[in-house]
C-alpha cells in the first residue's frame, strides 16, 4: 500500500466491492491488515491490493501505517463507518432470512452467505426491480440489459437461499423475503453513497442528492422555502421533490429510494422501523368558495347538513378528524354524493366551482384565502390539531446536506412572530 501517493478519482459510476468494505471495517477495527486479511479469508497481498482498490474507487487514500498498525485516515474513518452501516444492514436482511427459512430465530447462516458472498451488482439488480417493478424496469434503470440484471438477481437468489421472485415471467413480483432483501439491498447502496457525498462534502463539494418526499400541508410553502434556503447555499445541490399518497412515499423511504417525508405523522400507527420527528402542530378549518352561502355566519353543527362536501383520502389523519367531526354532527361522511380525493389542485377546483365545503389547514391555501378565493367558515372546531413534521428511518444517519436542510426546515416550520 503505497504512502502518499496522490491518487485520482474514480469515476462516478464505479462501484466497491463488497469483501473489500468488509476488508476495510476489519481493518480499522483490528488495526491490522494482517489480521483483517485472516478475517475475510485473504492473502495480505491480495489485502493491500484491495484497499488500493478501495482508494481508487473512493479517490481517496482510506489507511495509513503508524508503525505496525494501520489507522483511517479521515477519509478512510467516513467509507469505514458508513461500509459498516451497509454491512449490518446486509447482516440484517439475512438474519430475517434465515429466521424465515428456519421457521423460526435461527443461527444465521443466510447472513454469513450473503455478507461472503453477495456483490453490489446483485443487491442493485434487486433494488432496482423492487424500485421500479419489474427486470425490463430494472433494466433501463441501471443502463444494463434485461438478462444479465435478471441473472443478477437470480445469483441473489442462489446465494440467499430462499426464494425472491414469485409468479410468472410477465407478472413476476417478490416474496416476503425477496422484498426484505431488497429494501436492505437498497440501504446498503444508500451507505455506499452516502460515504461518496460526505467524501465530496469534506472537498467542499455539496453537489450531493436529496430525495424529499412530501405530503400536502407542507408543499405550499414550507418544503419549497427550505429548498431555496438550502440551494442558495449549495447551488450544485440536486434536491428532488416528489409527492405522493403516505402509503408510496413510505415504501419509497424503506427502499432507500427517499431520504425523507415531510407532512402529518401517523403518531402511534406509523409503521416499525419509522421515526418521526414534531415540527410544529397544525390546526384544521372548514374552508369553502368565497360568497358561499354559509359564509359570513356564525354556523353550528346544524348548518351542515345536506352540504356537499369534498372528502380526504381514507386512512389519513385529516380524514380520521373529520370522520370524528361529523359523526359528532350527526352527518354520514360515506353517504353517496360525496368527493374525495387527495389532490389539493382538484381540491381547490371543486371547491370555487361549487357549494362543496372541505376540512382543511390554512396553511395549505394562504395565497387563496389572501387573494379572496376561498374563506374558513365560521365554526368553531375542537381536537383538530395534528402533528406535521419529518419521518426518516431509524437510524438514519444524514451527511451535512442533509442536516443543513433539516436546519432549514426547522427554521421554515418555525411560527412566524
Amino acid at each position: 500500500m503505497p504512502d502518499g501517493q496522490p491518487i485520482l478519482p474514480a469515476p462516478a459510476t464505479e462501484v466497491p466491492n463488497l469483501r473489500h468494505l468488509r476488508l476495510l471495517v476489519a481493518a480499522v477495527a483490528k488495526g491490522s491488515l494482517t489480521r483483517a486479511a485472516d478475517h475475510v479469508h485473504i492473502s495480505q497481498p491480495a489485502a493491500s491490493q484491495a484497499i488500493q482498490r478501495l482508494s481508487d474507487v473512493f479517490g481517496a487514500r482510506l489507511l495509513e501505517r503508524i508503525g505496525n498498525r494501520v489507522i483511517p485516515t479521515p477519509e478512510g474513518r467516513i467509507v469505514a463507518d458508513r461500509a459498516a452501516r451497509a454491512l449490518a444492514h446486509l447482516a440484517e436482511a439475512g438474519r430475517r432470512l434465515s429466521r424465515g427459512a428456519r421457521g423460526g430465530p435461527g443461527g444465521g447462516l443466510a447472513a454469513d452467505l450473503l455478507e461472503r458472498h453477495a456483490t453490489m451488482a446483485q443487491l442493485r439488480a434487486l433494488a432496482a426491480f423492487a424500485e421500479s417493478g419489474s427486470f425490463s424496469g430494472a433494466a433501463r434503470a441501471l443502463g444494463q440489459t434485461e438478462p444479465s440484471v435478471q441473472r443478477a438477481a437470480r445469483e441473489a437468489e442462489r446465494i440467499a437461499g430462499v426464494a425472491l421472485f414469485d409468479g410468472s415471467f410477465r407478472a413476476l413480483r417478490l416474496t416476503p423475503g425477496g422484498e426484505t432483501l431488497a429494501r436492505h439491498a437498497a440501504l446498503t447502496l444508500r451507505e455506499v453513497a452516502a460515504a461518496r457525498a460526505e467524501l465530496a462534502e469534506r472537498e467542499g463539494r455539496f453537489d450531493g442528492r436529496l430525495v424529499i418526499g412530501t405530503l400536502p400541508l407542507v408543499r405550499t410553502r414550507i418544503v419549497p422555502e427550505a429548498v431555496v434556503a438550502l440551494t442558495a447555499r449549495h447551488p450544485a445541490a440536486r434536491i428532488e421533490i416528489v409527492d405522493g399518497p403516505y402509503e408510496a412515499l413510505v415504501q419509497a423511504l424503506q427502499l432507500g429510494a427517499c431520504d425523507m417525508i415531510v407532512g402529518a405523522l401517523r403518531e402511534g400507527t406509523a409503521a416499525p422501523g419509522l421515526s418521526e420527528e414534531v415540527l410544529f402542530r397544525d390546526g384544521l378549518a372548514l374552508v369553502a368558495r368565497a360568497g358561499h352561502p354559509l359564509a359570513g355566519r356564525r354556523l353550528t353543527g346544524g348548518d351542515l347538513h345536506g352540504v356537499p362536501w369534498v372528502l380526504p383520502r381514507r386512512d389519513t389523519p385529516s380524514r380520521a378528524i373529520l370522520d370524528r367531526l361529523m359523526q359528532g354532527w350527526g352527518i354520514a361522511a360515506d353517504r353517496s354524493g360525496h368527493i374525495e380525493t387527495g389532490s389539493l389542485v382538484a381540491l381547490r377546483g371543486v371547491l370555487a366551482a361549487s357549494d362543496a365545503i372541505t376540512l382543511l389547514s390554512p396553511r395549505q391555501i394562504e395565497v387563496e384565502l389572501a387573494a379572496g378565493l376561498l374563506c374558513e367558515l365560521d365554526l368553531p372546531l375542537t381536537g383538530t390539531e395534528r402533528p406535521i413534521g419529518v419521518t426518516t428511518l431509524d437510524g438514519w444517519q444524514p451527511t451535512a446536506l442533509g442536516r443543513e436542510f433539516l436546519a432549514a426546515l426547522r427554521h421554515a416550520a418555525a411560527p412566524r412572530t
